[in-house]
């Protein structure tokens, strides 16, 4: 049998943590779907309250559509939060690429 290198177990540690950022970007993709959802569910409900409190004008109404507003920005925040997440990801793992491209000029 051929020994480990130090120079290849460091290009498979490298590898699995490419791989682990991978699955997260994967997560994070997925709870992007369910976020962006929510946050069309709640962009209707904000719709018509906002339409209610225009049309009838109490201040009941006028809260309800403050409040549907507000979880409004709020999903909007949790997408803005995704992305830079996203963004931190996607930069980590290119700098482990560029590790990766490093220990293949040893072979």
């Amino acid at each position: 049998m051929f020994p480990i290198s130090s120079t290849d177990m460091g290009s498979r540690r490298v590898s699995r943590q490419v791989f682990a950022v991978n699955d997260r970007l994967k997560h994070l993709e997925q709870e992007e779907a369910r976020v962006s959802a929510e946050l069309d569910y709640h962009r209707h409900l904000a719709d018509d309250a906002v339409r209610d409190a225009a049309v009838i004008g109490s201040s009941m109404h006028q809260d309800e559509a403050e409040r549907a507003l507000a979880d409004v920005d709020r999903f909007e925040r949790a997408l803005d939060e995704i992305d830079y997440r996203r963004q931190v990801l996607v930069a980590k793992r290119d700098r482990l690429l560029d590790r990766m491209s490093s220990f293949e000029d040893y072979f």
